[in-house]
């Protein structure tokens, strides 16, 4: 069988397809590992300020039942405005990683349209490749009923003669 002339090409988009699977499944995986890390800075917050409320209720409590000095409440005081701060820091950290969770989704979306491209023209060589393939059985075959017929004609010619 003849050799296939755009067999190079074909082989160079059968590695750029593989190359966009894999550049997309990496990419799935950095947009789950950022939604994973967002998801535990969510947590992580949920965690601060069920910790500050705890302890603004139990500082309450020591100070109604006179086991913290009005000295200590101070202190008590300035100690959940640092765990609000805390909260604050975590929020803006919440913001940012939900930025990288957009960037990762956009990543995941450039790298599904390369993926869709590099299979649209692999799929198109292909197609191009059996259209070759058809054609030349058919020159082989028409080749092949001409040989048949030279045969033929030439057999009856003998046999006249």
């Amino acid at each position: 069988m003849a050799q296939y002339r755009l067999q190079a090409l074909l082989g160079i988009r059968e590695r750029a397809e593989e190359e966009a699977k894999q550049h997309f499944a990496d990419m799935q995986a950095a947009l789950r590992h950022q939604e994973e890390l967002l998801q535990e800075y969510e947590k992580e917050l949920e965690d601060m300020i069920a910790d500050r409320l705890r302890r603004r209720e139990e500082y309450s409590q020591k100070l109604a039942s006179g086991e913290m000095k009005i000295t200590d409440q101070s202190s008590a005081y300035r100690y959940i405005d640092r765990l609000k701060e805390r909260e604050t820091d975590q929020k803006y950290k919440i913001e940012g990683q939900k930025e990288s969770v957009k960037q990762a989704e956009m990543d995941l979306k450039r790298s599904k349209d390369a993926l869709v491209h590099a299979t649209q023209e692999l799929k198109a060589l292909l197609k191009h490749k059996e259209k070759w393939e058809t054609e030349l059985k058919k020159k082989r075959a028409q080749r092949q009923a001409d040989e048949m017929d030279e045969i033929g004609q030439t057999i009856y010619n003998f046999k006249k003669n």
